[in-house]
């Protein structure tokens, strides 16, 4: 009689290691939640799939670099508007284009200025544990990452973001600009198509034709879920990318596109004729989209979409509270990201217990002129009831006219809506500076401000905040119908006493 030899027992599993905050995905802002945590004090691990590059806001900020480069070449312009330009100027160095090198170098040294602040190296020296590999949840409270277990008082998902590119037959065949590869090191542009009608579109045609390239804009599409833009401010951008010489052509959509060795031919379609653009060059610019993976939801009781991403309510929550989304909603777009604050409203939930809050939607378009929305926009508040809308213009602001003494038509205005209380439901500010000027709008429709009391603010008339009180200084006595019947009154009663 023969008798196996047991097998000795597997041993126990190791016990999950406990951590304040679990953050899972390569996103950018998922690095911020881990350094803010880490600074505040929290245990904290960050764990990141093999073969993702890592999400840094190098993609947004390498983009506005070049976009910015391109307004400081083109600023070279208006000093011979204004008769600033000696008149025995070199006509070669006048038509001097900066090289795809430079540029190029340009934006990668900005990209790296601002991601080593959130690189690997940070994190460690706050302590955090930084680990790469392949994370599944075991459970709604615990992740297994390789031989090791975590259990977490919460878990932040950080999706990495892939351009979710249109379906134009031919696009694969030609090697394309994006966003964040708006040209290439060896290739000037010349003939430039491009496609789309992002923010991201918009503000890198205007800056191709301001580095000297010949540029049509057609029809793309809009992310679905971004913050919409005002169509006064559309009008003004759209006017903006036209004096500068962009072709502005949104009446037609590229159909499909054809290779001829490095050029193509983009067929576009309308509603009434077709049209077809020999260029040098496609630059595509889509909206973006987060992509999860799969960390077995199903174990960790996360309700999922037909597409297999998470289910995220407004703040980006899952249906196991404790796990929780960043950057994952929000449009798409690349200068719109509010990840530094996203992070801010996690940790003071999770570390404080503060409520969590909503904030008002916001967009930036770093066009020139430059636009910024900040809550409900005029068509959007009018189907919520009776609203007020002021404006006040940048035509004649001291900074302005110091500047451009008048010589650029596009001006733009603060327009505000407001509802019948005088409670601010949002703000489009259209000109140089609008993202700088959104900040203090966000702040009072999130405190529930109303116009007077943005009114009694004091800033220095040279400041583009003193916009901000012209703007709504009419309501001082209520709103600017009442203000006057009321101002009447008093001139009437003053010639009454002589």
């Amino acid at each position: 009689m023969t008798h196996e030899p047991r097998l000795p027992a597997p041993p126990p599993p190791r016990p999950a290691e406990r951590v304040d905050i679990c953050v899972l995905g390569p996103g950018a802002g998922g690095r911020f939640v881990a350094v803010k945590a880490a600074e505040a004090g929290a245990s904290v691990v960050h764990i990141s799939p093999p073969g993702w590059e890592r999400g840094l806001p190098g993609l947004a900020v390498g983009t506005r670099a070049f976009i910015e480069a391109a307004a400081l070449f083109h600023a070279r312009t208006a000093l011979a508007t204004l008769g600033l330009t000696p008149a025995d100027a070199d006509a070669a160095r006048q038509n001097l284009r900066p090289t795809g090198e430079g540029l190029v170098r340009h934006m990668h040294a900005a990209a790296e200025a601002l991601a080593g602040g959130l690189a690997d190296a940070r994190l460690r020296a706050l302590r955090v544990r930084v680990l790469s590999d392949v994370a599944r949840f075991e459970n709604a409270k615990t992740l297994r990452v390789g031989d090791e277990r975590f259990a977490a008082r919460h878990f932040v998902l950080a999706p990495a973001l892939q351009w979710a590119m249109p379906a134009i037959p031919g696009l694969n065949e030609i090697d394309c600009l994006t966003p964040d590869r708006p040209l290439v090191a060896s290739r000037p542009v010349e003939r430039l198509a491009v496609i789309g009608t992002t923010d991201a579109a918009l503000a890198l045609a205007q800056a191709h034709r301001r580095l000297g390239a010949r540029v049509t804009l057609l029809r793309g599409e809009e992310p679905v879920d971004a913050t919409p833009l005002d169509e006064e401010a559309l009008r003004h951008v759209l006017m903006g990318l036209e004096r500068d010489g962009v072709a502005v052509r949104t009446d037609l959509a590229a159909v499909r596109i054809e290779a001829h060795g490095r050029e193509a031919l983009v067929h576009a379609a309308g509603a009434a004729d077709t049209e077809t653009f020999d260029v040098s060059q496609v630059l595509v610019a889509p909206p973006t989209r987060a992509v999860f993976g799969d960390a077995a939801w199903q174990e960790a009781q996360v309700a999922l979409r037909d597409d297999g991403a998470p289910v995220l309510d407004a703040f980006q929550r899952t249906s196991n509270r404790r796990i929780q989304a960043i950057g994952a909603i929000g449009g798409g777009d690349l200068f719109s990201a509010t990840l530094e604050r996203q992070a801010d409203v996690i940790i003071d939930h999770v570390l404080s217990g503060r409520k969590l809050r909503a904030m008002p939607a916001t967009r930036l378009l770093p066009t020139s002129p430059e636009v910024a929305v900040v809550g409900l926009t005029e068509k959007a508040a009018r189907g919520e009831g009776e609203i007020r809308v002021l404006r006040t213009s940048f035509a004649w602001h001291p900074a302005r006219v110091a500047r451009y003494r008048g010589s650029d038509p596009v001006a733009g205005e603060i327009k505000v809506v407001a509802r019948r209380d005088g409670r601010i439901a949002g703000c489009t500010i259209i000109g140089e500076g609008a993202g700088d000027i959104a900040g203090l709008w966000t702040l009072a429709i999130t405190r529930g401000l109303k116009l007077a009391d943005l009114a009694d603010l004091a800033f220095p008339d040279c400041s583009r905040h003193s916009l901000t009180r012209r703007a709504t200084r009419l309501t001082v006595f209520g709103w600017p119908r009442s203000a006057g019947l009321l101002l009447r009154l008093a001139r009437w009663w003053w010639k009454l006493r002589g």
